[in-house]
């Protein structure tokens, strides 16, 4: 087992490939009717999973590129400043992990103060003493079995219900006049949000997302995992909900996009009622619950596909790219006796080390200091000496 440059993007590639399944899987309703939402809720600990531990195991194979990756090496390798007399070098690679972390940095850093201004302006408001609401949150906790004290806010700047916070969550609500079946199943949603841990899942993805900003497969990640968690709450509500329950429950989600009007919400690590004004996303959810989808599921059937998760688990264990090339010198190291008359070949990808009997010795993208006083001859000169000898 060990972590190296080469392990860690293979785990981003296998990643990336996992995010993309998740977009296609999400929008097709005939998975969703017969196995839920759990073969997406699968891909995502995958996700987690593989970014967290990007290492090479006993069985992983090495599959080495002669082309490509060391065509993409040597361009990364390339020196933009070589000072070898004071120890400073810095290569292309080096310049695109700076603007890679900085921006990074940046951006997770402008979110963490987004959400903590959020979070402590929601601190500041006072809780709602709407003695219905306190009742039916109540019920919904005892309903769920899990007690907490909790603030309650209730705001017409608010758009949508929301659970905010990780470990001392706050209810928002909007100003809307909800009937208390309405309000039930808006509380049991959110609520259902903290019982199933979603706000950490949500964050941590965000995270991910947030770190690979340059990977456009990672563009819309969050989106669609924060559509998965809607949707796996909208399950679990639906258990604690009769016809006529879910018919408010739904209207109240209609309400809701009423009360949104064209406004546009940005995520901060919250988990909402309707996570965006999107149709389809919308009409996927209705139709989950209208024709009681989740309801036939069997969960037997869903179990089906730990074995497969797992299998593709162990998969993209299986190999790890690298790049493949002659020894350079600094392979060689101290072991490699030059004499004054060997010299270097001009090639297209840099040079080639030969010794004065014409065998090679080396390849390298750049000659180094202590070597620049051999000769550099042109490949067809090369040829012309070989020939000779």
């Amino acid at each position: 087992m060990g972590l190296t440059l080469f392990s860690f993007l293979t785990s981003l590639i296998w990643v990336s490939i996992f995010a993309i399944v998740i977009k296609l899987l999400s929008r097709q309703m005939i998975l969703l009717r017969t196995f839920s939402i759990y073969p997406l809720i699968f891909l995502i600990c995958l996700c987690l999973i593989r970014f967290f531990l990007p290492t090479e195991l006993f069985y992983t194979q090495i599959i080495r590129s002669e082309s490509l990756l060391p065509a993409l090496q040597r361009v990364l390798a390339y020196p933009l400043i070589n000072l070898s007399s004071k120890g400073i070098t810095t290569n292309v690679f080096d310049i695109l992990i700076l603007i890679s972390v900085g921006v990074a940095l940046y951006k997770l850093c402008r979110k963490i103060n987004k959400y903590r201004r959020f979070y402590n302006i929601l601190c500041i408001f006072p809780a709602s003493e709407d003695q219905r609401i306190k009742s039916i949150l109540a019920n919904t906790q005892n309903l769920i079995g899990t007690k907490r004290e909790i603030k309650i806010i209730v705001h017409k700047s608010i758009r949508t219900p929301a659970i905010v916070g990780l470990y001392s969550p706050i209810i928002i609500l909007p100003d809307i006049n909800f009937t208390d079946d309405e309000l039930f199943g808006v509380l049991l949603h959110e609520w259902q949000h903290y019982h199933q841990r979603h706000a950490i899942i949500k964050c941590i993805c965000d995270i991910i997302q947030t770190i690979f900003w340059w990977n456009p497969f990672f563009r819309y990640f969050n989106n669609e995992v924060e559509h998965t968690l809607e949707m796996h709450s909208d399950e679990k509500v639906s258990y604690y909900l009769n016809k006529q329950q879910q018919q408010c429950y739904l209207n109240a989600i209609i309400k809701v996009i009423q009360n949104q009007g064209t406004s546009q919400r940005e995520s901060i690590l919250t988990c909402c009622l309707v996570e965006e004004a999107e149709s389809n996303r919308l009409k996927q959810r209705f139709k989950m619950l209208l024709e009681s989808n989740y309801s036939k599921v069997n969960k037997q059937r869903s179990k089906m596909f730990i074995p497969i998760m797992f299998a593709l688990l162990i998969l993209s264990y299986t190999f790890v790219i690298q790049p493949y090339s002659e020894p350079s010198i600094q392979d060689h190291g101290i072991t490699i006796d030059i004499s004054s008359n060997d010299y270097f070949v001009k090639t297209d990808s840099g040079y080639d080390l030969y010794n004065e009997q014409g065998e090679l010795i080396a390849n390298v993208s750049a000659i180094d200091d202590s070597l620049k006083h051999l000769k550099i001859i042109n490949e067809e000169v090369h040829h012309e000496k070989v020939f000779d000898n």
